[in-house]
C-alpha cells in the first residue's frame, strides 16, 4: 500500500488541512509510503500510488467548466481510483448545524466537529463506512457533544408536509437533478395522496442572481396551488430546524435537512437511492399518510457515528486501527 494524500482538493490553510494531516500521520506512523501532494506541483494524480485521500468529491456540470484547479483534482483523483476503489473522500457531516441550531450556547469547536470518512465511493448507497451494526457509543459520545436530545415520533403533531430540496442541479449530491422542477414534480405526486399543506424550502444557497428564475418558477408555481408556500433565500426563510419541529413530515432528494428531521421524530421520505439517511425512509411519497415509523432509528443512529470521526481520533490512529485490516 502506497498513499497520496492530495492536500490541493482543498483550501490551503485551516480545518481540511489539518483534518487530512491527522488522517495521515498514523498510517504514516505504521509504516505505510505516504506521499503528501501540495503546493504547485500537488495538481497531478501521481498513479504509482495504490491508495489515495481527496478532499470531497466535484461533478462536471454543463457550463460551469473549465473548474477550478483544486475541484479538477478532485474529479482526475476520482477517475484514476473509481474501478479498484482504493480512495478515501472526507465529507460533510451529515447532522452538520444541526447543535447549532439546537442549542444557542454552541460555539464551533475544532477539536470537537466530525468529518464523515467515506472509502471506496463517493455515494453513500456504494460507499464502505466499515459501520455495520455498530455499537452505541460512538453516537452517545457525538450527541453529547453536539448536545443533541433525540424526540420520539408522533404523528398528531405536524401543520405541514416540508420539501427541503438541494442547491440548484449543482452539487455531486444532486446527480444533475433541477431542484426546482423535482420540486414541483413532487408536489404534483404527493397532491394524488394527501391535502395536507405543504411548504417548498430552497437550498440556502439559492441566494444568488443566477438563482433568481428557479425561484421566480418555484414562487409562480406554488401561487397556483391550494395550501403550497415557498420559503427562498430570495424572500421568506425562517429558520430550518424550527419549521421541521413544526411539519409532519419531511420530504428531501439528498439533503441534509433528513438529519433534524431524524433527530426530532419527524417521518422522513427520501426520493434518491445514494441518500445518506436511506435506511430511515419512512416509504414512498404515496404512504405519506401511512409513514413507516417502526425503523431502527438507533442503530442508524449508532452506525452514523461509526461513519464520522473528529481530528484528534484521526490523528490518535483510532479510525486507522478500526479499518487497517479491510483495506
Amino acid at each position: 500500500m502506497k498513499l497520496a494524500i492530495y492536500y490541493n482538493t482543498t483550501v490551503k490553510y485551516g480545518f481540511k488541512m489539518e483534518l487530512m494531516q491527522a488522517f495521515a500521520k498514523p498510517i504514516e506512523d505504521s509504516g505505510v509510503r505516504v506521499r503528501h501532494f501540495r503546493g504547485p506541483e500537488g495538481f497531478d494524480v501521481d498513479k504509482d500510488y495504490t491508495h489515495a485521500l481527496i478532499f470531497n468529491y466535484q461533478r462536471f456540470v454543463a457550463g460551469q467548466e473549465p473548474l477550478k484547479d483544486r475541484l479538477r483534482l478532485r474529479v482526475d483523483v476520482w477517475n484514476h481510483h473509481k474501478d479498484n476503489g482504493t480512495i478515501w473522500m472526507f465529507d460533510n457531516d451529515v447532522l452538520n448545524g444541526i447543535d447549532a441550531h439546537l442549542n444557542h450556547n454552541y460555539h464551533y469547536d475544532v477539536k470537537n466537529s466530525f468529518v464523515r470518512v467515506a472509502y471506496k465511493d463517493i455515494y453513500p448507497g456504494k460507499a464502505e463506512y466499515f459501520n455495520d451494526n455498530c455499537p452505541q457509543d460512538r453516537w452517545n459520545k457525538m450527541a453529547k457533544i453536539k448536545r443533541i436530545d433525540v424526540k420520539d415520533y408522533n404523528l398528531k403533531n405536524g401543520e405541514f408536509i416540508y420539501i427541503c430540496c438541494n442547491r440548484g442541479s449543482s452539487g455531486y449530491s444532486g446527480l444533475g437533478v433541477n431542484a426546482a422542477q423535482w420540486a414541483i414534480d413532487t408536489v404534483e405526486e404527493l397532491r394524488k395522496h394527501t391535502d395536507r399543506p405543504i411548504k417548498i424550502r430552497q437550498h440556502s444557497s439559492m441566494s444568488y442572481a443566477e438563482h433568481k428564475p428557479d425561484f421566480n418558477r418555484l414562487k409562480e408555481f406554488c401561487e397556483r396551488q391550494k395550501n403550497v408556500s415557498l420559503h427562498s433565500p430570495l424572500g421568506e426563510y425562517p429558520g430550518l430546524v424550527n419549521q421541521i419541529k413544526k411539519s409532519y413530515a419531511v420530504v428531501i432528494f439528498t439533503s441534509t435537512a433528513g438529519g433534524p428531521a431524524i433527530v426530532e421524530g419527524k417521518p422522513l421520505f427520501i426520493c434518491n437511492k445514494h441518500c445518506y439517511y436511506l435506511p430511515m425512509k419512512a416509504g414512498e411519497l404515496s404512504d405519506i399518510e401511512k409513514p413507516n415509523i417502526s425503523i431502527d432509528r438507533q442503530q442508524f443512529l449508532n452506525n452514523l457515528g461509526y461513519s464520522h470521526w473528529r481530528l484528534p481520533e484521526l490523528k490518535d490512529g483510532e479510525y486507522w486501527e478500526r479499518v487497517k485490516n479491510d483495506v
